[in-house]
């Protein structure tokens, strides 16, 4: 009777659905938060949550005025559903105590967290409408969280068919990888800005028209286009006849009208270089420090560090997670074994219809002859000299066609010469 009564008490605790949208058990007690259709209308509402923020900006509502109180009603409507989604799982589950409480499982903080960016929204919105607080106030970033709750729509498909230990096992290994390779690119933001500091400095020397008065700078007073220069006679760029170079901050312009590229102290330096290895318009600032100093240091400051930081790192991150994808793989492999038997063989293998239909996996000798020429020739095709050779010709070719272009009347005799050279590696 002990264990009839403990069993009974077992079968008694409800199972809901507080996971990344599990599937209940057979002894569970259905209740409303737990059936099909309310998990399908959960994450088609988190869909209409994020398109209601995204179509919650002060332009969108200055050209449509009633996308307003459209988002308001949606955010009202979400903000009920959701708050009597999380109401009904602390009900359930209860709040702090037990090994499975609310506030003890993941998913649950995260679906409470998105309950709360919700509710300061609509809050937020209610001001915005009674005029309390401007559109286009900072307070606006409070809704940054907002489009997280895409990751409810999602999350079914988060599923890992594997023990929790071994999946900790992975994510411990790959988020030390991860934690390696951010220490490694940080050392290099670190020096690249320390060498941007000690190397160039400011960017702020330019070309001005002579008669440039300190507080009177407009922009007449610059070349056409704007151009950095060197103060220096022998290094860098300098102005032409009727410009002179001078400090554009010491003729009054400020660090806003200048820009914040640049490499005038350790923070700004980071910035500029974390600009540069993401290789978006990295070659404006390599053009400026060649313009305004030395050229040798711009090369060798701007060519190591895409190849070190805009290379090299970005290819250690990708490698990381092949590894740990592999990683899965392998664990996937060990836990289901081997589904096919493997051959030992290192012969090539092709799949191949047979008369009923079927495919089999047929070994293929590659030394068989194949076609009407000569063995030998046919070895020589396959070995790796005459594939070398294939493609340095094929270098040659796109040399010379590289070479061959318009130079006037007078060198039309080389172009036969191009033309041999083109027939020459036509024909190889």
């Amino acid at each position: 009777m002990l264990k009839r009564k403990q069993s009974s008490r077992v079968e008694a605790q409800p199972v809901t659905d507080f996971g990344p949208d599990e599937s209940l058990s057979d002894n569970a007690d259905i209740l409303w938060i737990n059936k099909p259709w309310v998990h399908s209308l959960l994450r088609i509402c988190a869909i209409i949550s994020v398109i209601s923020v995204c179509m919650n900006t002060p332009m969108t509502f200055e050209h449509y005025p009633p996308l307003q109180y459209v988002t308001f009603t949606l955010d009202t409507l979400l903000m009920f559903l959701y708050t009597a989604e999380m109401i009904a799982k602390m009900h359930i589950r209860g709040i702090v105590k037990g090994d499975s409480s609310y506030v003890k499982d993941r998913w649950c903080v995260f679906d409470g967290f998105m309950v709360f960016c919700l509710w300061v929204s609509l809050v937020l919105q209610v001001f915005e409408i009674a005029d309390i607080v401007d559109q286009m106030s900072p307070w606006g970033m409070l809704r940054i969280p907002r489009p997280l709750i895409m990751i409810r729509a999602f999350r079914i498909y988060f599923r890992f068919e594997l023990p929790r230990t071994r999946i900790t096992n992975i994510l411990k290994r790959s988020g030390e990888q991860i934690w390696s390779v951010s220490i490694f690119l940080l050392f290099f933001l670190l020096l690249y800005g320390i060498l941007g500091v000690q190397m160039f400095g400011t960017f702020t020397y330019h070309c001005v028209v002579n008669d440039t008065k300190p507080g009177n700078v407009t922009w007449n007073s610059l070349a056409i286009p704007d151009t950095h220069c060197s103060p220096e006679l022998e290094e860098g760029y300098q102005c032409p006849p009727g410009f002179k170079c001078m400090d554009l901050e010491d003729l009054g312009l400020s660090r806003q009208e200048l820009g914040y590229s640049g490499f005038n102290e350790i923070g700004t330096s980071i910035f500029t270089v974390y600009e540069a290895a993401s290789q978006e318009g990295w070659v404006f600032l390599m053009y400026r420090a060649i313009d305004s100093f030395p050229r040798w240091r711009s090369y060798f400051y701007f060519i190591t560090l895409i190849f070190f930081l805009a290379w090299l790192v970005k290819n250690v991150f990708i490698a990381v997670i092949i590894e740990t994808f592999a990683e899965i793989r392998v664990q996937f492999q060990q836990m289901w074994g081997s589904r096919s038997s493997t051959t030992s063989t290192a012969t090539t293998q092709m799949f191949h219809e047979d008369a009923a239909g079927g495919w089999q996996l047929v070994a293929v000798d590659v030394n068989k002859p194949q076609g009407r020429a000569p063995a030998c020739l046919q070895q020589m095709m396959r070995s790796s000299v005459f594939h070398m050779f294939i493609l340095s010709m094929v270098t040659v070719d796109v040399i010379v066609a590289a070479s061959n272009y318009h130079k006037g009347e007078s060198f039309r005799r080389q172009y036969d010469e191009f033309y041999l050279a083109e027939v020459s590696c036509s024909l190889e």
